[in-house]
């Protein structure tokens, strides 16, 4: 009986079946090959892939009947072949597909394995192809995304080799948590967090590089709060679906690519080169004596080189399929004695047991280490060093080895020369997939995801520098687990011959541990570089939780394939709330009407306007990121006092009715293919309205306790985005693309108890009521009511001063002389938060030559150059050399040390982000399909204002809320990368 079950499970479907060959050849809309052709037998397992030549050959064991070939490619319509399968196994099916510019025929994946057409969607999405990722030259997979989409805006806060990456779709969302993407990686969770484990936010590296480039086949991203009715409440920030390469049945396919890169600082800042010092500190004595001046970049950077390379076999034969990859990395930076290393593997195994029934494994594993200097804003380190010091003094060690003091900060060399800085990364991420096919328009999926990470930072310094002379050490480790279930149906029925439906629900359970561990000790054993038998030691651990839980059902209507409407339920739960308030109901809908299918548009605007699509989207969404596992208790602090453990009282007190912020979303958007689809147009307008924000209220001193976190705040954006996509030329020869993006966000925070509160950069940047988040709150000048500088009787400028009104609106004040009397007044002297952002892209092919070139812009947007700061007054930059020059009043950076607005700077910029060319050989030796051979360049270019390195890196790293801010950090260096792929 158990064997007559079984048999019945897995076997009927194997009944009278015939092995059929299925070949042709595709072409694209110029009649060219096209290569990379997903074809595939409609409503099954089965699929091919055409190669160079265009030709496809896909074996399969079937019943004779009536079949669909299903041809798929992005940028190209899908097209859909029927046959019928009988006597004849060998079948010959050629295909000419056509352009689809605006990707109407694409199917995305908006859900665990939920399949869906663009044209059915009411939100946007968009796709990337692998090898535009692979060809960016960029070490890291969100670097890459920079300038390829609208309303994504990419930030490499650090040049250093594997330096932290940020990336907002939109906007900032939530004040205290994050606004990061959901990652999702062939349907696993991803952790992308930014682990510290050095102490210095610049060497911050995020987790996405440990994923190689090269394994990617294509990126599809979801925006708006509507994509979380089915990702869940996680994703309220959009999603980032990360999808790898697989095999396909036939010959094994290997493909072997090497590349060098050579990396060099793209601008030097301007220093004091004035070959004289002051004689007295007497800001009134203007007299000079003979100095040395050193170029101290000149010996902290320097130009470096790295490497990348990549294997990979694929195949299959029969129903099985796999894909197997290793990769290995290493990049110098253009700091001295830093680097970067990662090696990875994947392997990814398709079985189809049998008509009804797939599965799917996947294994990826990456490890890296890097060699690090410390930078960067809280910290000391090479380039603060710099900052705070006079470049009269030549940091060389002297005979006996012992480096110069150069300020309070220990000596740049000395840093390079002997301090050990290194960070090193364990990563696993598995899954394992099965899709059910039982019956005509049914998939059940079932995805079990695993990501594993685990970071060690190790830092040592030696006895005897200028900070800590007994010489220090550190080990610091933080280890992830994730793991997410997913279980997701989808039901297709066609009504009638004008209705058809979607069905879609499911249910995730994701849960999540975090451990932390680190031992510092200071005082160091002579010769040893461990906290072994240091003379004071310090510990620390923590350990986290968290699990979430979600399920969802979808409906969707389709009329005639040309109007499509959804609605769509979800509830969301997280462990880091209240028993009442964990669980929440979140709603959405959409729609989607393409205008241009109806009959009376061809003889209307259709010789013009090929295609109209008009799409709107509603939905809600929580954020879970704002509090962590234990944020809504009152958490009292392990203390040990005189080798007698205790209890300190918290601050904060807990508040157990803490809920999630809830986002509220409105889009509305129109697609357009214009003049034979030669052009694409893709409009979005939408509004965000955030409300429940979790911040702290200010208690009165008789609970005993400073604050409770508290649902109080509110968040508004609203911005619009466009994409356009022409191809002016297009023949079997040549062709040309251009590509350009625009997008723009207005962003206000409100209902802040007591107006504002600091949230990072020294407390500069601020959560104001009416203002953008993060604006830049302090001092500024005093003016003349012409707007002219107000100037002290030595001709100095000064801070403005007098008092506030009683609507917090900063007065001037005016002594009887007309100078400023009062208080010091601050304002908002600065917003870091773009106007708008942009991007052009123009594609170039002749016969197998490519050219590409992108320009990225980030316009209106202010910098907070504390480098700029301590170069006022420290006596390294060029404002001490042109008042030892004459050119500016004695103390005129001393003075304008002191006030802020002296120091925000204009941060916009356009770079020349990728400057790429490659050549393509087919078949150019027996046994080898083809070799390709590319030279790209990265950042080569910034037209901009800012007066420091780089205007894209920022202090805090990853963070939210504080951008912004410049200080002693490593520039985003500029790249040539020589590569050669070869295909066999």
């Amino acid at each position: 009986m158990i064997s007559f079950s079984l048999f019945m499970l897995f076997g009927f479907g194997l009944q009278s079946q015939t092995l059929y060959t299925l070949k042709g050849s595709v072409k694209d809309n110029l009649g060219s090959p096209a290569t990379g052709v997903t074809v595939q037998l409609k409503n099954t397992n089965q699929g091919a892939i055409s190669d160079f030549d265009g030709n496809y050959e896909l074996k399969a064991s079937l019943e004779p009947g009536e079949y669909t070939l299903v041809f798929r490619l992005l940028g190209l319509s899908t097209q859909e072949v029927k046959m019928i399968l009988g006597n004849q196994t060998n079948v010959v099916k050629d295909v000419e597909m056509t352009m689809d510019i605006l990707g109407l025929d694409q199917v995305v994946i908006t859900g665990a394995g939920a399949l869906t057409q663009k044209r059915q969607l009411g939100n946007t999405i968009s796709s990337i192809k692998g090898g535009e990722i692979s060809q960016a030259g960029s070490v890291d997979i969100t670097g890459a995304l920079s300038g390829k989409l609208a309303g994504i805006q990419v930030s490499q806060n650090s040049g250093d080799p594997a330096g932290g990456i940020s990336v907002r779709l939109r906007s900032s969302s939530t004040v205290n948590g994050s606004s990061d993407p959901l990652y999702i990686i062939d349907g696993v969770i991803v952790n992308n967090n930014s682990t510290d484990v050095l102490g210095s936010t610049s060497v911050v590296q995020n987790r996405m590089s440990d994923i190689s480039p090269q394994d990617i086949d294509r990126i599809e991203v979801i925006k708006g709060a509507a994509a979380a009715a089915i990702y869940g409440s996680r994703a309220s920030n959009g999603v980032v679906q990360i999808f790898t390469k697989k095999g396909q049945s036939g010959e094994p396919v290997i493909t072997i690519s090497s590349s060098v890169n050579f990396n060099s600082l793209r601008k030097k800042r301007e220093y004091n080169d004035e070959p004289f010092t002051w004689a007295s500190s007497d800001i009134t004595v203007l007299d000079k004596v003979a100095a040395t001046r050193y170029d101290y970049q000149d010996m902290v950077f320097e130009n470096s080189i790295g490497t990348d390379n990549y294997v990979s076999m694929s195949g299959g034969k029969g129903n099985t399929n796999y894909f197997g990859s290793f990769s290995y990395l290493k990049n110098d930076g253009i700091l001295k004695s830093t680097n970067y290393q990662r090696q990875s593997g994947r392997i990814r195994v398709n079985q189809v047991v049998n008509d009804w029934i797939s599965a799917s494994f996947g294994t990826y594993f990456s490890t890296s280490k890097s060699q690090d200097q410390p930078n960067g804003g809280y910290v000391a380190g090479v380039l603060p060093t710099i900052l705070f010091s006079d470049n009269s003094i030549d940091p060389r060690p002297d005979e006996d080895g012992n480096y110069p003091t150069m300020t309070f900060y220990p000596n740049i060399l000395e840093y390079i020369d002997t301090f050990d800085f290194t960070q090193k990364s364990n990563r696993n991420i598995s899954d394992l997939q099965i899709t059910l096919k039982p019956v005509d328009g049914l998939k059940v999926n079932y995805v079990l995801g695993y990501d594993n990470s685990e970071s060690t930072g190790n830092t040592y310094i030696p006895i005897g520098t200028t900070t800590i002379e007994l010489g220090s050490a550190s080990t610091t480790t933080i280890a992830t687990t994730q793991f997410n279930s997913d279980l997701n149906g989808s039901y297709n029925l066609d009504l009638n011959d004008v209705l058809s439906s979607t069905t879609t629900t499911g249910f995730s359970w994701q849960a999540d541990e975090t451990n932390l561990s680190s031992i510092s000790g200071t005082g160091l054993a002579l010769g040893v570089k461990t906290t072994n038998g240091s003379a004071s030691i310090s510990t620390n651990e923590s350990r986290s939780e968290r699990s979430f839980w979600g399920g969802f059902l979808q409906q969707t209507f389709g009329f005639k394939d040309k109007l499509f409407v959804t609605g769509a339920i979800r509830l969301d739960g997280s462990s880091v709330f209240g028993e009442d308030e964990r669980n929440q109901w979140y709603p959405k809908t959409s729609m989607s009407y393409l205008v241009s299918e109806e009959d009376f548009w061809d003889n209307t605007f259709g010789s013009a306007l090929n295609s109209f699509k008009v799409r709107a989207a509603w939905g809600q969404a929580g954020n879970l990121t704002a509090i962590g596992p234990f944020d809504r208790l009152s958490n009292y602090s392990a203390v040990s006092i005189d080798g007698t453990s205790g209890l300190i009282a918290p601050t904060e007190l807990g508040n157990a009715d803490l809920k999630p912020e809830r986002q509220t979303e409105l889009e509305f958007g129109i697609d357009m293919g214009l003049f034979n689809n030669r052009i694409g147009v893709e409009l979005t307008y939408y509004k965000q309205n955030i409300e429940d924000l979790l911040l702290a209220r200010t208690l009165s001193p008789s609970t005993g306790f400073g604050s409770r976190v508290e649902n109080i705040g509110t968040m508004t954006n609203s911005g619009f985005e466009a994409l356009i996509t022409a191809t002016p030329i297009q023949t079997n020869d040549f062709s040309w693309t251009v590509t350009g993006t625009f997008s723009t966000n207005k962003n206000e925070v409100n209902d802040i108890e007591g107006d504002q509160f600091s949230i990072g950069n020294f407390d500069f940047s601020v959560a104001k009521n009416g203002e953008a988040l993060g604006v830049f709150y302090q001092g500024y000048y005093a003016r003349n009511e012409d707007g002219s500088l107000l100037l002290t009787e030595g001709g100095l400028p000064q801070r403005e001063k007098g008092s506030y009104d009683a609507d917090g609106n900063p007065v001037a004040g005016r002594d009887a002389s007309g100078q400023p009397s009062g208080s010091n007044l601050s304002k908002v002297i600065g917003d870091p938060n773009p106007d708008f952002i942009a991007s052009l892209t123009n594609e170039f092919r002749y016969k197998n030559f490519s050219f590409r070139m992108q320009f990225d812009a980030v316009q209106g947007v202010d910098l907070l150059s504390w480098d700029t700061r301590m170069l006022y007054r420290f006596g390294g930059g060029e404002q001490t050399a042109k008042e030892l020059r004459g050119e500016s009043v004695r103390g005129t950076g001393a003075a304008n040390f002191s006030i802020a607005e002296s120091y925000i700077e204009d941060g916009s910029y356009i770079k020349l982000r990728e400057l790429s060319t490659s050549y393509l050989l087919k078949d150019p030796l027996q046994g080898v399909d083809s070799v390709r051979f590319t030279l790209t360049g990265r950042n080569l270019l910034s037209i901009d204002s800012f007066s420091g390195h780089d205007p894209e890196v920022n202090m805090d790293g990853q963070s939210n809320g504080s951008r912004g801010g410049v200080m002693g950090l490593v520039p985003i260096p500029r790249v040539i990368k020589f590569g050669v792929v070869a295909t066999f």
